[in-house]
């Protein structure tokens, strides 16, 4: 799992940083629409990869090579029966680390969910004509926004009433159009991905600037038909509120002042968005996505025809525990084993070939080797071997080391 998430992390960055390199290129060249679309390669790289893991057979367009031959020898030391290499002891807690962000960024999120619930059953409901959805005004609400994943509903702060009907009528076009859009629950997404990946400062980065383009997306379309004097009465809506939009999961503030002049500059270049256009680039970045996942495979496979030790070595390898009666009596030993690799990494079928002393060190390492894990490939491997050799002390360089044929 450890090597999946930085294999992922590698490849969602490369495509993050090409994105945010590139933003001021593509928001002028291709406008607010289609910039904000390009996000989607962002999932669609981790999906390809999951469904290459889940269903390897369908994607092996490179071919693999599924056969390991050679042998792995590793020590197993009597002096070292609980404690891990440095390595092993940082892998061994990472996991732990890594849950415990998991879980507070989280509670996080369902404490945020609470707060904004409340708001919504305080707030009073607010008669709105031209709006599909339900319109609630609530005194601490600073910034329109929609809210509610099942029942969404506007939110709007006192001072709403203070515009005039044509900056009113925008702003409920422009949360319709968040919901039309189901952007509440594409946020939800953007924000799980994001804390799969919180380690990684490019994420938070991006989720940023992807909620910034999202908004930038929706002032495109409410702005495409205006006229100048409407533009700039919808300019001045969003300066009245650009001062209070903290960035939330759960909801879509409306104002946002770090990208104020930005979106004012935006309404100026209307550059128009097309269904099939958008298809199109649905289907480009989902085959760039395959294709850059395949090279990658195919880059494993290129490393197990020409070094086949590299293919069979674990990226995590749990120590057997030495069994106490052998370290009483100052046994050596070892045993081999034959066992299956899953295209994911996981360990599986593990049979003992031979073993000496009989039966003596078995559980122990097979217990332990059911437990490694190997990096990922495109369609596994069967029967590879591997010898653990039980020692009490770390034998000398000279002394020959057990070898089974």
């Amino acid at each position: 799992m450890i090597n999946w998430f930085m294999e992922q992390t590698l490849s969602l960055s490369m495509v993050c940083l090409a994105i945010l390199l590139l933003h001021r290129f593509l928001l002028s060249k291709l406008g607010a629409h289609y910039t904000y679309f390009m996000w989607i390669s962002v999932p669609l790289f981790v999906f390809a990869d999951l469904l290459q893991m889940i269903l390897p057979q369908h994607f092996s367009w490179f071919g693999s090579s599924n056969g390991v031959s050679v042998i792995e020898q590793y020590y197993v030391l009597a002096n070292d029966t609980v404690a891990l290499s440095a390595g092993l002891l940082d892998q061994r807690y990472l996991p732990y680390l890594y849950a415990a962000v998991v879980a507070l960024l989280v509670i996080n999120i369902v404490m945020e969910y609470a707060n904004l619930q409340r708001l919504i059953n305080d707030a009073k409901p607010l008669e709105v004509s031209s709006s599909k959805l339900k319109v609630l005004v609530h005194s601490q609400i600073e910034s329109p926004m929609l809210a509610g994943f099942f029942t969404p509903s506007i939110l709007v702060p006192d001072s709403f009433m203070q515009l005039d009907d044509c900056q009113q009528q925008a702003i409920i076009q422009h949360e319709m159009y968040h919901y039309q859009r189901g952007d509440l629950w594409i946020n939800i997404l953007a924000y799980g991905l994001t804390v799969l990946f919180w380690f990684n400062p490019l994420m938070w980065l991006s989720y940023r600037r992807f909620r910034q383009d999202q908004e930038l997306s929706c002032d495109a379309q409410v702005t495409a038909d205006m006229k100048t004097q409407a533009k700039i009465a919808y300019s001045k809506t969003l300066l009245a509120y650009s001062q209070h939009a903290p960035l939330s999961m759960l909801h879509t503030p409306y104002g946002d002042k770090t990208i104020l002049k930005e979106r004012i500059l935006q309404m100026k270049k209307q550059h128009g968005k097309s269904t099939l256009a958008l298809i199109g680039m649905t289907l480009v970045i989902g085959m760039s996505a395959f294709m850059f996942n395949q090279q990658a495979l195919a880059g494993d496979n290129l490393k197990a025809k020409t070094n086949t030790d590299a293919m069979a070595m674990p990226v995590i390898r749990i120590e057997p525990s030495y069994p106490i009666d052998a370290a009483k009596e100052g046994l050596n030993g070892y045993v081999q084993m034959i066992f299956d690799i899953s295209p994911a990494g996981k360990v599986s079928n593990v049979r003992v070939m031979k073993s000496a002393p009989k039966k003596m060190f078995d559980a122990s390492a097979v217990e332990a080797l059911e437990q490694w894990q190997y990096q990922t490939s495109a369609d596994g491997f069967k029967d590879v071997q591997v010898q653990l050799d039980y020692v009490i002390h770390q034998p000398e360089k000279s002394v020959e080391r057990i070898t089974v044929n």
